[in-house]
């Protein structure tokens, strides 16, 4: 589905039956995207950009958060892609949302984005609703494809209710945590298909009931045409005060869970021992003070550089004045559960990384192939590899070849597109399937394609 936004008015080449299913017209539900900026509107949009280059029909649309997080944004084209967004109508939905009033703003949630997606569906020849986690789209996206009588798919990126809890905003035995536990596993239950972003969620969604053969395996990934290994920035390194020793970097959220204010400690220890080394942070978040205090109590001040914010323009050559990518994240479920993109950016640009050896960096990284890796919150252990990389410029590069290579060879988006070909064609089987079991007529469903055809 190839919608061009010309002065306001939509034209769309419409979906061709049968044949490839690349012809098929798949929605995307989506929290936020891009230009709202973060590690979920990034997956987005690479996922997203990549199926179109291969040919998939498809456009997006977005929840009506998004429009809290950025009032202005209005129906518009990323990559060639039409984005939809979902206004939010009505004093009492306004309230809802921007008081986060609980039960209620979640409600109206819902609401909005599912009658947004009935619109879209009717105005356009839409024959499969995607939506990515959190649950709340999933359900919006839900009730529309099952009105609609269409096939449904529903992403886990992570389980938003772990997140939460390490935010302090909940905890694992509060009446919110299991209300939201319950309403994805109600979601993943009734989908066509479920797709998870790492295999540990994989495992936990066949945990709540998911049979095997609707789960899909949809990783992280990166765009390699576009973190391409480049020299030294010698001129920005000049500028930041990073050419008397190795750097180490992490860019960045700065939630709790990725273990920066560890980091900090862990840095004073490796100091200690006698290394030289800076230190380049990118990134703000809930943390950021508490980092800012830990750099001064540890007296690192003088090789600890703090940036809150690069113009992603910019970031690649920030990139390149960094010798090792450091994740120190922290064991908790969310960790344990889920991959994150960072690493991978920093593979493909051939930076050597390292990472403590939650459950999410193993399924990215080999230890000693492709980076280094600590137990979590070890600061013996992660010193000692620190030193490794930092006495070795040798080892560094090795580990930036192989790891470049994986990416290219795994995890390059333009390799992980055709994945959802298969998804596709399972859900559109599905569906069929399932029409047959509840014995709906041929003349019905052929009557009702030619009414969905004369509304375009």
């Amino acid at each position: 589905m190839t919608v061009k936004l010309d002065g306001g008015k939509r034209s769309l080449r419409p979906a061709t039956p049968g044949g490839d299913v690349r012809s098929t017209s798949v929605l995307h539900v989506l929290d936020h995207s891009w230009p709202v900026l973060s590690g979920y509107s990034v997956r987005s949009r690479d996922l997203i950009t990549s199926q179109f280059r291969l040919g998939q029909e498809l456009a997006v649309v977005t929840g009506p958060l998004h429009q809290v997080e950025e009032p202005s944004a209005c129906d518009t084209e990323v990559d060639g892609v039409a984005y939809f967004r979902t206004a939010v109508e009505g004093r009492m939905s306004r309230l809802a949302l921007q008081r986060r009033w609980p039960v209620i703003r979640e409600l109206q949630v819902v609401r909005l984005l599912r009658n947004r997606i009935l619109r879209l569906i009717d105005e356009y020849n839409v024959r499969i609703i995607y939506a990515h986690s959190p649950a709340l789209c999933g359900l919006a996206g839900l009730q529309a494809a099952r009105k609609r009588k269409l096939p449904f798919v529903y992403e886990v990126r992570a389980f938003w209710e772990d997140g939460a809890v390490d935010q302090n905003r909940t905890t694992s035995n509060s009446v919110r945590y299991s209300m939201t536990r319950q309403l994805e596993t109600y979601v993943v239950r009734n989908a066509d298909a479920v797709c998870g972003i790492a295999e540990h969620i994989i495992q936990e969604l066949r945990s709540r009931g998911v049979p095997p053969e609707r789960l899909f395996h949809t990783p992280n990934g990166v765009d390699c045409k576009r973190f391409v290994p480049a020299s030294r920035d010698r001129r920005l390194a000049d500028e930041l005060g990073l050419t008397d020793a190795p750097v180490l970097g992490f860019f960045g959220s700065l939630y709790r869970y990725e273990g920066i204010t560890w980091l900090i400690r862990a840095l004073a220890e490796l100091r200690r021992r006698g290394n030289r080394f800076h230190l380049l942070i990118i990134g703000r978040g809930e943390e950021q003070e508490r980092v800012r205090a830990a750099v001064h109590e540890h007296a690192l001040d003088d090789c600890v550089r703090l940036i809150d914010h690069v113009p992603h323009d910019q970031i690649s050559r920030y990139y390149s004045v960094v010798d090792v990518m450091v994740f120190p994240r922290l064991s908790i479920r969310l960790t344990e559960l889920v991959t994150p993109l960072k690493p991978l950016e920093a593979m493909s640009l051939k930076k050597a990384v390292l990472a403590s050896g939650v459950g999410g960096m193993r399924e990215l990284i080999a230890d000693d192939h492709t980076g280094l890796l600590f137990p979590a919150e070890d600061v013996p252990a992660f010193c000692d590899q620190a030193e490794r990389l930092l006495k070795s410029a040798g080892l560094r590069a090795q580990l930036g070849e192989n790891a470049r290579e994986y990416v290219l060879r795994e995890k390059d988006w333009n390799v992980l597109a055709w994945r959802y070909q298969d998804i596709y064609q399972h859900v559109l089987q599905h569906r069929a399937d399932v029409t047959r079991s509840c014995g709906a007529p041929g003349a019905l469903i052929r009557a009702r394609n030619a009414r969905s055809n004369e509304s375009l």
